[in-house]
């Protein structure tokens, strides 16, 4: 049984279906969720949706198979901490709506960046089969983009990817170009704003974060990455590289599945350009999310609110 469709289809068929080995196992790191036990899949949705529906403060909360197995296996079918993630994520969208809500793509300033590169997927899976994210960090300008848009960009692009089932299963690989970044683009986000997002990002999207290439980084800025790295869990400070150049980052990803300026075949106007096309498919599913809503004064007293916000 198949619970989630791709979200990783650009209208090419360019992804390379390896075959399992030893290596992506082990990169992996949770064969439970590779080749999960559809039964037991199928009652742990059932289990999740009824307690959902049984919470009043949880208004219009998605209940299909797809959505549920986001917090299922990111918590590897724990039906509490399942429950907790689940119940964070969506008290997040309603409190910081600058962040989750109206992912509309047609929005100017998301739409301009998006159609840039500022953040999308390549259409080749990684050697350990995960969907690799992309980020071009120039392609923000501060004098014509705002806070906003550099999120939504993002959360839209991670709301679409988590419907993809190899996504929820393996997670995510991401290559950050940083060539063009400057001071004005860390500044634009103040140090307290900066802090909750690294922290909604790590904790409330479940989102499982492998590996984060870090390429072009400017030495005159590397105190800024160091204070980037300190608001993120050990976990993932572990999971960080820095590439001096492309050669590095070479050996990590083969050069065909990167855009044409990093060595591969498609340029990053390109592929970007797919992207948006796919989320304007998914355009009025990205803004109807809107529709779920957290109500603090619905909340069951019994149960401990211990979310951070």
């Amino acid at each position: 049984m198949s619970f989630c469709k791709s979200a990783t289809d650009m209208g090419e068929n360019t992804i390379n279906k390896r075959k399992e080995t030893k290596t992506q196992k082990e990169g992996n790191n949770d064969e439970t969720l590779v080749h999960e036990d559809e039964d037991m899949a199928e009652s742990m949705v059932i289990e999740l949706r009824e307690w959902v529906t049984s919470q009043p403060h949880l208004i219009n909360p998605r209940l299909d198979d797809c959505f549920l197995l986001r917090f299922l296996r990111h918590q590897k079918y724990n039906l509490a901490k399942s429950q907790w993630l689940l119940e964070k994520y969506i008290k997040a969208r309603s409190k910081l709506p600058q962040c989750f809500q109206q992912l509309d793509i047609e929005d100017p300033g998301v739409v301009d960046l998006l159609s840039n590169g500022y953040v999308f997927p390549l259409p080749e899976k990684d050697r350990d089969g995960r969907v690799t994210v992309f980020g071009i960090a120039g392609v923000m300008d501060p004098r014509r983009h705002k806070p906003r848009d550099s999120y939504r960009a993002y959360v839209t692009t991670f709301e679409a990817l988590l419907d993809d089932e190899v996504v929820q299963k393996r997670g995510l690989s991401y290559i950050f170009d940083q060539a063009d970044f400057r001071l004005s683009h860390f500044t634009i986000v103040g140090p307290k704003e900066l802090q909750l997002l690294m922290s909604t990002g790590e904790k409330v999207m479940p989102i499982r974060h492998r590996r984060i290439h870090w390429l072009n980084m400017p030495k005159h800025l590397l105190f800024i990455y160091e204070l980037f790295k300190k608001l993120l869990s050990k976990k993932i400070q572990e999971r960080m590289v820095v590439h001096w150049n492309l050669e590095t980052l070479h050996s990590h990803f083969p050069r065909n599945m990167l855009p044409k300026e990093y060595g591969g075949e498609h340029t990053v106007k390109e592929l970007a350009g797919r992207w948006v096309e796919t989320l304007r498919q998914k355009r009025d599913y990205l803004l109807s999310l809107d529709k779920m809503q957290y109500d603090e004064s619905k909340r069951p007293s019994r149960v401990p609110n211990n979310d951070g916000f």
